[in-house]
C-alpha cells in the first residue's frame, strides 16, 4: 500500500512558516521502482544482443564482415613493411 502524505505548508523565512492555500501535494513510496527499470533495461539490452547476434552470424553477413577484417589487416601490415 502507497504511503501518502500531504504537504499543508511552505517555510517562506527563516523560523516563519505560511499556510499554503492552495491544493495539497501527494507523495506516493517509490521504493522499488529503479530496480524494475533497470530489470527491463537489462533484458532489452540481452535481446538486442541476441538478435544482433543472430544477425551478425548469418551467411551473408558473417561473409561480408570477414573480408572487411582481413581487408584491413591486409592494409595494416602492408603498412608495416
Amino acid at each position: 500500500m502507497s504511503k501518502i502524505r500531504e504537504v499543508t505548508s511552505v517555510e517562506s523565512a527563516p523560523g516563519a512558516v505560511e499556510s499554503v492555500a492552495r491544493k495539497p501535494m501527494l507523495r506516493r513510496d517509490e521504493r522499488g521502482l529503479v530496480s524494475a527499470e533497470w530489470v527491463l533495461g537489462i533484458v532489452a539490452a540481452a535481446a538486442l544482443a541476441g538478435v544482433l547476434l543472430a544477425i551478425v552470424t548469418s551467411g551473408p553477413v558473417e561473409e561480408s564482415l570477414v573480408k572487411v577484417v582481413l581487408d584491413i589487416i591486409g592494409r595494416l601490415t602492408g603498412l608495416l613493411k
